[in-house]
């Protein structure tokens, strides 16, 4: 079952990705991108909002799911989660409300570079802790700031000249693309080893001290590559550097992630 999850986040992330490269309206990247979603969190409805940097009025609005669900998410949006956002600074929501009964929210940060252009906000309904969910809403979010990035190039005042933004975006597309790989192509067969490793550990009266620690030193290792998988999903500001020769690679260490932005 968990294994038929996570490839339905893979599909819904490469979907993406591969839509963003096409030459769709960014209204419809949105609404394909929403329908995924819906099935994807198994939600009854979500929207996303993309607003004017500097004025904070709303530009674009995109919903899926049941209208009257969609109306509620909207009211509840307008009432409770802009007012957490703007005077509260608060980017992550997750909130469970009574309205026709009880409810479960959530609103996602959309960024632009470090600006926040946007919100991904969902619904379902009963009680749901959806921050489960947030590494899937953390990914879905960056390829949608990337999205946003394409369609929002624009000429510098001061110098007249293209900014980079474009070639940035493609560079952190690119490496969202392989770190969603290396997420489903290993962490699903590392799950299970260790799995099993830590089943061996639960019965140390069956083993000997040296197969202990061996067995240890493989449970770090397989908890530093899911902690490494992990993180280049995170990443939205990569910093490349020498590997050998002309071989480069991300230095995960100085790259940026949400959590060096909060």
């Amino acid at each position: 079952m968990e294994t038929n999850a996570e490839h339905k986040r893979f599909l819904l992330l490469k979907n993406l990705a591969s839509r963003i490269n096409s030459p769709a309206e960014m209204s419809q990247i949105l609404q394909e991108a929403l329908d995924d979603l819906l099935e994807v969190l198994t939600l009854h409805c979500a929207s996303v909002i993309l607003w004017d940097e500097k004025t904070g009025k709303v530009t674009s609005e995109v919903a899926s799911g049941a209208i009257d669900k969609v109306k509620m998410l909207r009211d509840f949006d307008k009432r409770v989660m802009q007012a957490m956002r703007q005077e509260m600074s608060m980017e992550s929501i997750y909130v469970t409300f009574d309205s026709q009964g009880p409810h479960s929210a959530f609103s996602y940060p959309i960024k632009r570079d470090e600006r926040t252009v946007g919100a991904i906000t969902g619904l379902v309904e009963g009680h749901r802790n959806l921050s489960q969910e947030e590494e899937t809403l953390e990914a879905l979010s960056n390829q949608l700031g990337i999205a946003v990035a394409k369609t929002s190039v624009w000429v510098d005042r001061l110098g007249g000249e293209i900014r980079d933004d474009l070639v940035k975006s493609e560079r952190l597309k690119a490496m969202i693309e392989t770190a969603v790989t290396i997420n489903h192509e290993i962490n699903n067969p590392l799950a299970a080893v260790l799995g099993y490793v830590q089943l061996i550990l639960s019965r140390p009266e069956n083993l000997d001290e040296d197969t202990i620690g061996k067995l240890k030193k493989i449970e770090t290792g397989a908890l530093r590559i899911k902690e490494v998988t992990s993180r280049l999903l995170k990443i939205v500001e990569p910093v490349v550097v020498k590997y050998a020769g002309d071989i480069r690679m991300v230095d995960l260490d100085r790259s940026k992630t949400k959590e060096d932005q909060k």
